[in-house]
């Protein structure tokens, strides 16, 4: 059968350096609904999922097989040394290259750049229908809404299109375009389960100054798809498919209380078993919503703590208190619900009397789970703006890691991840101890004093004293093993 358009998911688990201990893939949902929309509008579709394959020469000699008119690629910042690769091979076989995605939405000059056709800018299903039907028909683009393109030597712009406002109305993702049962294979041969990946909503009405998902595709506008709708997808991925872990993969999952509440029953009156896990905030969740949660089988929720410095989480535009967030997070924990903080160091204007209220107060809630990120700037977030970045942002993102300092900055790296490990070790001896220990005042005491002296740029300090300090105490770390 004759394609008129092939997607491709440009990720590849086997080079990902997140992924090599264990390995955690994710369905490429976008590109799953997109690839649904168009089957239903009559097209002839197929998705290279790249996630499995060995190599690059793998995917290309795919292509080149199947020889289809366009090919619609999904971006992602972390991935653009493939995108890369796939645009420019494409382009020799004489194939359309049409790009959609997160950072194409945000940058499709860059990817305009690099080579592609066009750049589908927000939600992709409407736009890249009309965008290919014109295509295949050899008709002019102009009037397409939501695209970038060049023509004549410059860069066109077509006004955007208007966000869908009926989620339900593009149902559940095409999942028989990847092999599902491979996905949930590898969960459980690395996980001892089955983890599969739901969207119940679109957009965030927060605009974090770190945070790209306010601004692309999906923008501070914030639909949802109804509990009914919800549940028929999952009542496929438990029955058909046999996944029996589900992650919520909303930006803010509890936003819309009522739809929560909805959704709960529902698996509870399908009897769906399965256990859950989302991400949402500390101010939107209450005791009786957590009890109705825990019930449906939530087993986790990931919070983003970021600080535990009312002053960093003003300045991250955050909206948030840190009592209303300590009240969140306990009531959680109360309840029998796990939580995993996610808490961001090294944001402008961090020093060190904020990295001692956030040790403190992760020390006071004692995570179940928890992840440090220094601060990284992406593209169209505020703290892009704001920054004076050491080197091309761009060949940063070529090997991700998310513990690098990308900008200049009055808080060196190096005390930022030895405050990582302070962390580390000071919550492993309150677990230990239950309380405040004398083993974890004297390791306080010591440690306060080197990050002090890591911290400061003022030149005060004898810096041979200040290496030998901390020499002595990563000896003592690594001799206590704590991770």
């Amino acid at each position: 059968m004759a394609l008129d358009c092939l997607l491709i998911n440009p990720y590849f688990l086997k080079f990902d350096p997140q992924q090599k201990k264990q390995r955690s893939p994710y369905e490429p949902l976008g590109l799953l609904y997109i690839g649904k929309f168009l089957k239903h509008s009559g097209f002839r579709v197929q998705l290279l999922d790249c996630t499995f394959l060995n190599s690059v020469e793998e995917a290309k000699e795919i292509i080149k097989s199947l020889m289809p008119p366009v090919v619609g690629i999904t971006s992602k910042i972390t991935l653009t040394k493939y995108v890369r690769e796939f645009i420019s091979y494409s382009k020799k076989l004489g194939i359309t290259v049409i790009i959609g995605g997160p950072d194409a939405s945000l940058r499709p000059q860059k990817y305009v750049t690099l080579g592609a056709d066009y750049v589908v800018v927000g939600e992709g299903e409407e736009t890249t229908k009309e965008l290919l039907s014109k295509l295949l028909k050899n008709e002019d683009v102009k009037d397409v809404k939501g695209i970038f393109y060049k023509e004549n030597e410059k860069f066109v712009e077509t006004p955007p299109r208007p966000f869908i406002r009926n989620l339900d109305t593009l149902g559940s993702p095409d999942r028989s375009l990847i092999d599902e049962y491979k996905y949930r294979d590898v969960w459980l041969a690395d996980h001892g389960f089955a983890m599969s990946t739901v969207m119940t909503s679109r957009g965030c009405p927060y605009a974090c100054n770190f945070c790209s998902n306010p601004i692309a595709p999906f923008g501070r506008r914030y639909t949802y798809r109804s509990a009914k709708n919800v549940a028929d997808e999952l009542e496929e991925l438990v029955n058909k498919y046999g996944f029996n872990r589900i992650w919520f993969a909303d930006d803010v999952f509890t936003i819309n209380r009522e739809r929560t509440i909805a959704l709960c029953k529902e698996i509870l009156d399908r009897g769906l078993e399965f256990k859950w896990s989302c991400l949402t905030r500390a101010d939107r969740v209450d005791e009786e919503l957590l009890k109705l949660m825990k019930h449906a089988g939530c087993e986790q929720i990931f919070y983003g703590l970021e600080s535990g410095a009312q002053e960093m989480l003003d300045a991250m535009n955050r909206n948030m208190k840190v009592e209303v967030m300590r009240k969140g997070l306990l009531m959680t924990k109360k309840i029998g619900i796990r939580i995993h903080t996610f808490v961001l160091v090294g944001y402008p204007g961090e020093r060190y009397e904020t990295l001692l209220k956030t040790l403190d107060f992760m020390k006071e809630i004692l995570p179940d789970e928890y992840s440090f990120t220094i601060a990284y700037p992406l593209p169209g977030t505020k703290l892009y703006d704001l920054v004076d970045f050491k080197d091309d942002p761009d060949s940063e993102w070529e090997s991700p890691n998310e513990n690098k300092l990308l900008f200049k900055s009055d808080m060196p790296q190096s005390a930022l991840k030895f405050f990582i490990k302070k962390t580390r070790l000071e919550i492993a001896l309150r677990r230990r101890f239950k309380k405040s220990s004398m083993a974890e005042r004297v390791i306080n005491k010591s440690t306060d004093l080197i990050l002090k002296l890591l911290t400061s740029r003022t030149g005060k300090y004898n810096w041979q004293v200040r290496n030998q300090i901390i020499s002595n105490y990563l000896k003592y770390e690594k001799k206590m093993r704590f991770k």
